[in-house]
């Protein structure tokens, strides 16, 4: 749960608790190589010289204060400009042999509304993922076209390109090949990039801009596609692992970064996140969130690698890409799991849960997967594990109720004394105590129930608020047709309510209001008038009206079960009240 979002929820459970006090108290309320080809390069070219950019299908691009020019001396009809599609296990994948990158990388199992979850969302910008940059370069990308090669048994694919370097003494150097090679494996979200840099004679890769080789990106933001990010039902957060301490990192200025050795770093939504684990000569890894034309938010990762002292190199990178659960995340704590060997990744831990209540949110989580197993429909399984909450925490709500109560049937003394002695504090005060001592009456009782009950609320919130497995589970097939999203009975298509920003009229907050007006019929005393009715109208009418318009593209699992909540709780005070009648 976000911050505000939970200081919100905070904040209005102690306004209502103490409410309910004040009322009850003085107003009765109630996550192949090939050959080398010699004669084909592109030559690089150092800031230091001022020269014009030639290449057609090149940028020039920014290192520190430098400017690096790209200028193609090669026949570009020897290399084919091709979107090339591959199938594995786990994704759809479609390269873009114009700079070896992906630009869409689809889950097979994974679906939001009639397609796929891509991973790689990069609407009207064109841009993909995995570029390469020469140098420390945050702003762009080569996108000269690379050879393809392609080892579908063992589901490895190549790209391949020659360059040369102008250096600063104006001499060009030898040739230099890089090869790109995504090294995909059965079953698991988690692929290679390796990056082979070898240079055509036995010395030094010539490959070295302000002490750096070159940064490699992930970009331009992850999927799937979301409305907004509002911190409640989509986010973007930027965490690091070293040794076992998870750090989040919050961009300033648009960028982010850390030069710390660390195991992994990651770009986390709500339920889906990319992690990167960086090669041994990556020298500092930096996230950005700045704005990208053509993409309303971005979300980028970049490794930086330093300068490399031998004649080849090879650089082995991993990705997950997929997910954000336990399930699949886990299996890389230990390396009889896993297909690379990985053991003590702690890749689990982008899995958000509450600092202090991560437990009842297990606790919780396990009893709402034991009732799925049994009837699997997670709608249903959310309604009984509310029913079973509810029959916890009877002992707890009757004694509230009967504290309401106690303290209703005393109102009148209470206001006798308040009457004789409005013009001695203390004195009244004393003898408020004296008559609650003698009528067995405690006027936090009714409050303090509630206090006991907030933890459970707060963890079930945090619970069906992100639980990955209710993405997509269906509850009533052509309403609620996806637990962790907001339900629609009718959409208004271009139209927008303003200043609310409403596109859909929903039918599970309208519920939710209902059963919470109907509640606090029920639990609430009627007034007498004046400032006690005011304040029983505040509380009856002013705080569902107000949740009402909180809670409305609130994700359908949380208002089934608040709803229910609010249901059964009418249906308990209303039997205690008819009970109480009968005795009378």
């Amino acid at each position: 749960m976000d911050k505000n979002t939970f200081l919100a929820i905070l904040l209005s459970v102690v306004v209502i608790s103490g409410g309910f006090f004040i009322q009850t108290t003085y107003f009765m309320p109630e996550e192949v190589n090939t050959p080398f080809i010699e004669k084909e390069s592109i030559v690089v070219e150092d800031s230091n010289s001022s020269v014009t950019n030639t290449s057609v299908s090149s940028n020039s691009l920014s290192v520190s204060d430098n400017q690096v020019f790209f200028d193609s001396n090669i026949n570009e009809s020897d290399y084919v400009s091709e979107i090339i599609k591959v199938e594995t296990n786990k994704f759809y994948i479609e390269f873009n042999t114009d700079g070896a990158v992906i630009t869409s990388m689809k889950l097979k199992d994974h679906m939001n509304g009639d397609n796929e979850v891509d991973m790689i969302l990069n609407n009207e910008t064109g841009l993909g993922s995995f570029g390469l940059a020469f140098g420390e370069n945050y702003d762009s990308y080569l996108t000269d076209t690379f050879q393809f090669v392609a080892d579908k048994k063992n589901n490895t694919y190549s790209f391949i390109r020659d360059y040369q370097i102008k250096e600063s003494n104006g001499s060009i150097s030898s040739p230099f090949r890089i090869e790109k090679k995504f090294v995909f494996f059965p079953d698991e979200y988690l692929f290679e990039l390796r990056i082979n840099i070898t240079n055509s004679k036995n010395s030094s890769i010539p490959l070295n801009i302000n002490n750096q080789a070159y940064t490699l990106s992930f970009g331009p933001q992850i999927g799937p596609d979301y409305k907004k990010l509002d911190g409640r039902n989509e986010y973007r957060k930027y965490y690091s692992l070293s040794g076992e301490k998870r750090t989040t990192h919050k961009p300033k200025n648009g960028y982010a970064e850390t030069a710390e050795q660390i195991k992994w770093t990651a770009i986390v939504g709500k339920y889906f996140t990319v992690i990167g684990i960086p090669s041994s000569g990556t020298s500092k890894a930096v996230w950005s969130n700045s704005n990208i034309d053509g993409l309303k938010d971005a979300s980028e990762m970049f490794y930086v690698r330093s300068s490399i002292n031998s004649s080849r190199n090879e650089d082995v990178y991993q990705f997950y890409l997929g997910p954000k659960n336990n399930k699949n995340l886990t299996i890389y704590n230990n390396s009889m799991d896993n297909t690379i060997g990985f053991s003590n990744m702690y890749l689990d831990k982008v899995v958000d849960s509450s600092s202090w209540l991560g437990w009842l949110e297990f606790i919780l989580k396990f009893v709402l997967e034991g009732v799925y197993k049994i009837i699997p429909n997670y709608g249903v399984a959310i309604i009984l594990l509310t029913i079973l909450i509810k029959i916890v925490l009877f002992p707890f709500t009757h004694k509230s109720y009967e504290s309401t109560g106690k303290m209703q049937s005393i109102q009148p003394k209470v206001k006798e004394i308040q009457t004789k002695y409005k013009n001695d504090p203390n004195k009244m005060n004393k003898e408020m105590a004296d008559l609650y001592k003698k009528e067995g009456v405690n006027p936090m009782g009714g409050c303090l129930p509630m206090l006991i009950q907030m933890p459970i609320f707060f963890a079930l919130y945090g619970l069906l608020n992100k639980y990955f497995d209710l993405r997509g589970a269906v509850f009533i097939p052509g309403w609620i047709n996806d637990l962790s999203a907001s339900e629609s009975i009718w959409n208004f298509g271009a139209f927008t309510l303003p200043i609310l920003g409403w596109n859909d009229l929903r039918l599970l907050p309208i519920l939710y209001l209902g059963t919470q007006l109907l509640m606090s019929k029920f639990t609430q005393a009627p007034s007498g008038g004046g400032q006690n009715a005011m304040q029983t109208k505040m509380l009856t009418l002013g705080m569902p009206i107000m949740f009402f318009f909180i809670l409305y593209d609130m994700p359908s699992g949380l208002l089934l079960y608040w709803t229910v909540t609010n249901l059964l709780t009418a249906v308990q005070q209303g039997l205690i009240s008819k009970k109480k009648k009968k005795q009378a």
